[in-house]
């Protein structure tokens, strides 16, 4: 067995981060950062798309693309929540990642055509195996989460396989399979739905991540008005679109950091964090589409037309609409249903003016998009109800009060396994009732579930010395650790 000292060199391996209470609230780090500059790249390559391919053909592209690459960013995001350590070899894996992504980005924009399937298949795959590699060391060394990182493995191999397969298939036929596989990819937490619910996700750190990633989504929206100022001759039209366009963003930016809740992914029931992390996808992708809506607005406007064209209405009506679609679907997940009808009105409204906007001038349209997201913003603030919210991501069990041992015994070993001769155990757990010390699951003869059986106390705590858990058998969910162990100068066995 490893000695539980500071020195341990298990120090720097994958572990359960999720589970460690005592850091306070967790920020995202250096690398993360540093990996959400590719998607900058990709947004940019995926928002070309439908700029220059504003019909429904092309909307179609820009969504089904959107899909894998948001995907990567998600696969990648939630495995750093609970695993992230700053060892080489996850720098490594990360750096991988990140090249494999900018590659796949480059050639986003010829997915979909005989020339262009192969590379983003292979591109795609190599993102993924990429993925699968990080869930297979964290099976290996995080014995807690082995059935979470297994679940994933298998699903992701599936998807990996019938990409590769699809390249044997000609268009159009091929397209299904690629169907096929985002669907195996989008459905495979919801096959992990146990494990997803006991080990927990980071509730300060995730909704950090999405506010990141909505950011370099809401960039895409500053250049798309960048770009419709330098495309088109400078004038009023065109400058006061613009600015109008600016305004919008900035009213999203208000609605989304200040009113789109995080409660939902905090909740006790998956169904509101798959709310709200599929949610996302729509929040993003409908940004990326004003954006682009915005940008033809503007050059519309500079070129003196009478009104803006129905795909430019599309694009802003639908997108918003959408948006708002979302954000409210999210809410109720949330359980607040205050202001509902006031922004299904505003979806209304915005849906309206695919068909009134053919009849009023381009600023009159854009006046009016921009009154329904800065509406948005004024009646939110002045209406919904704040809340307090813990971003604790371990709560205390009703048995917290029976923990009360604070120090493990001298030696460190599994009694029952010494009793019969055997010392194979892989870790072990500490009773907070009474100070059993017993072998864990992963052991042979799981010592400490057996204790549990028999003397019904109902918290344990881990002995190893990177982890700082507990785990109550009564709710079966991990819990905070009420009192630190003292694992220092103890006796390890080698």
């Amino acid at each position: 067995m490893t000695d539980l000292s500071n020195n341990s060199p298990t120090k720097n391996r994958p572990r359960l981060r999720t589970l460690e209470t005592s850091d306070g609230e967790r920020h995202a780090s250096w690398l993360e950062l540093f990996f959400d500059l590719v998607f900058v790249l990709a947004v940019a390559n995926i928002a070309k798309i439908l700029a220059e391919h504003s019909d429904l053909a092309g909307t179609v592209k820009f969504f089904a693309l959107f899909i894998p690459v948001w995907w990567t960013w998600i696969g990648f995001t939630f495995y750093a929540d609970r695993f992230e350590t700053d060892e080489p070899a996850y720098r490594i894996l990360v750096f991988a990642g990140m090249f494999a992504v900018a590659v796949l980005a480059m050639g986003l924009e010829a997915g979909f055509t005989p020339q262009g399937d192969f590379p983003f298949v292979l591109c795609y795959v190599a993102v993924r195996l990429i993925l699968i590699a990080l869930y297979a060391r964290s099976a290996y060394h995080v014995p807690l989460a082995r059935s979470l990182s297994m679940r994933f493995i298998i699903g992701f191999s599936i998807a990996v396989a019938v990409w590769l397969i699809s390249l044997l298939i000609p268009p159009p036929y091929r397209y299904v399979f690629w169907a096929i596989a985002v669907i195996i990819e989008l459905g495979t937490p919801f096959f992990n739905v146990r494990n997803l619910n006991i080990l927990p996700i980071d509730f300060s750190h995730i909704p950090e991540r999405f506010g990141l990633f909505t950011i370099i989504v809401l960039g895409e929206v500053i250049v798309a008005t960048a770009n419709g100022i330098t495309e088109t001759v400078w004038n009023f039209s065109a400058l006061t679109a613009a600015f109008l366009g600016f305004a919008m963003a900035a009213a999203i930016w208000w609605i989304n950091f200040d009113f789109v809740e995080d409660s939902a992914i905090r909740a006790d029931s998956l169904l509101p964090r798959f709310i709200y992390l599929y949610g996302h996808f729509f929040i993003v992708a409908n940004i990326v589409v004003i954006g682009i809506g915005v940008e033809h607005a503007i050059m519309e406007a500079g070129k003196g037309e009478s009104h803006l064209h129905f795909p430019t209405l599309a694009l802003l009506g639908g997108g918003i609409a959408l948006y708002l679609l979302t954000i409210t679907a999210i809410k109720l997940a949330s359980g607040n249903c205050n202001l509902m009808f006031v922004r299904l009105a505003a979806i209304a409204v915005s849906l309206s003016l695919l068909f009134i906007g053919q009849f009023i001038p381009p600023l009159a349209s854009l006046f009016v998009f921009l009154f329904i997201l800065g509406f948005g913003v004024w009646i939110e603030g002045h209406f919904e109800a704040d809340s307090e919210i813990s971003k604790d991501h371990l709560k205390p069990c009703e048995h917290a009060d029976e923990m009360q041992i604070l120090d493990p015994p001298d030696e460190l070993v599994c009694e029952e396994c010494v009793a019969n001769s055997s010392y194979k155990w892989v870790h072990l757990r500490l009773c907070t009732s009474c100070g059993h010390v017993g072998c864990c699951d992963s052991s042979k003869y799981k010592h400490a579930t057996k204790h549990f059986q028999e003397s019904e106390h109902p918290i344990i705590s881990s002995l190893e010395s990177e982890e700082n858990w507990a785990w109550c058998y009564a709710d079966e969910r991990f819990v905070p650790l009420m009192q630190a162990i003292n694992r220092n100068n103890k006796k390890g066995l080698e």
